[in-house]
């Protein structure tokens, strides 16, 4: 009986012998055993397809050791993974890079299991190796992070270094980028430059603010810590963030702050304050997501190559998962200044 016809599924048996072979040849010619010959692959595929057999996903991965299926961690609070602008193109890039090589993507979201791993879910799931785009509370989970870079599971993590022999990151050039932003404020004449960061627990925070420092100390400028806030990358953090900053120092001309997102809040939060972008204070932020080209005044940005970020990132997982012995080495990408309205010469 054709499978169409009714509820009955046909069995691996059934298909056997109407294509007239083994049930182990049938299984080996289903999955791509390159020990069954073509003519006889041909005719167990015709049988499967003229009944609607198709074989048990979980089966076949026990067989051959691979799901197919790719995992992926993010935050889900704190504007991290879906939340963010940021990294929603760096997730659809996964995606869709992921369908093109044959896999599938699986969201880790299930918020009940406090007490598993990065390392537990992972195998309990089965996939062939993860992603990692980390917020701040993931970062500071460290024993979970090193146990993964220790179990062997191919891991490609976003803007966060990562060690064990089958890891490795594809991060953007968050020193140069910054550096290079404020820089650009200090062409235009701006000494007095406070600094709006979101965390400090991993080497994007930190290389930003090195980029920072670096740009200050070049141009011989003094690094005033009472300059620097961090924010964690939430709304009302950026908007305390410009307000304390603000109250500290009422002589700032010029602000990097370290997501696009958060420069929006800030230039909306020193206009409320009577402070106008960029007539009385030049605003630099970090992404080159959507707002940043509609915000009012259009911002000046540092873009990062978010789409090639994910496209790499799943390239390195899919090496790593066909290749045991393959570990790509970490990968930087540039960025580029972008030069819009949010950013002007002092005024003297």
């Amino acid at each position: 009986m054709n499978q169409q016809d009714g509820d009955e599924k046909m069995s691996i048996r059934e298909i056997a012998q109407k294509a007239g072979v083994s049930v182990s040849t049938v299984s080996r010619a289903l999955n791509g055993y390159s020990d069954v010959s073509m003519e006889t692959r041909k005719r167990v595929m015709e049988v499967a397809r003229e009944f609607n057999y198709f074989p048990n996903a979980i089966a076949r991965g026990l067989v051959l050791r691979k799901t197919h299926m790719i995992g992926l961690f993010f935050g889900d609070r704190i504007n991290s993974g879906f939340d963010d602008p940021m990294y929603q193109e760096v997730i659809s890039a996964i995606r869709i890079e992921a369908g093109k090589s044959g896999r599938d993507l699986l969201i880790f979201a299930n918020s009940n299991k406090e007490l598993s791993t990065y390392t537990s879910l992972s195998k309990e799931r089965g996939v062939d190796g993860v992603f990692l785009i980390l917020n701040r509370e993931e970062k500071l989970k460290k024993d979970q992070i090193r146990e993964l870079e220790k179990s062997g599971i191919p891991c490609v993590s976003i803007n966060f270094q990562l060690q064990g022999d089958r890891c490795t990151y594809v991060e953007s050039n968050n020193y140069q980028g910054t550096k290079d932003a404020v820089t650009h404020l200090i062409r235009l004449g701006h000494k007095r430059i406070a600094f709006i960061g979101g965390d400090i627990y991993g080497k994007a925070g930190v290389d930003r603010l090195n980029g920072y420092k670096d740009a200050l100390l070049e141009a011989g400028l003094a690094y005033d810590e009472r300059l620097v806030e961090f924010c964690y990358f939430t709304n009302k953090g950026a908007r305390d963030a410009a307000i304390k900053l603000q109250e500290r120092a009422d002589n700032i001309t010029g602000i990097f702050v370290a997501s696009d997102r958060m420069a929006v809040i800030v230039i909306d939060t020193l206009r409320e304050r009577g402070l106008f972008v960029p007539s009385d204070i030049s605003v630099v932020g970090f992404d080159d997501i959507a707002v940043a080209e509609r915000s009012n005044p259009a911002l000046t940005t540092v873009r990062q190559q978010r789409y090639e970020m994910g496209r790499l990132a799943t390239e390195f997982l899919n090496r790593m998962i066909d290749d045991p012995d393959c570990r790509p080495e970490p990968t930087t990408l540039q960025c580029e200044l972008v030069i819009r309205n949010s950013t002007a010469s002092i005024r003297v």
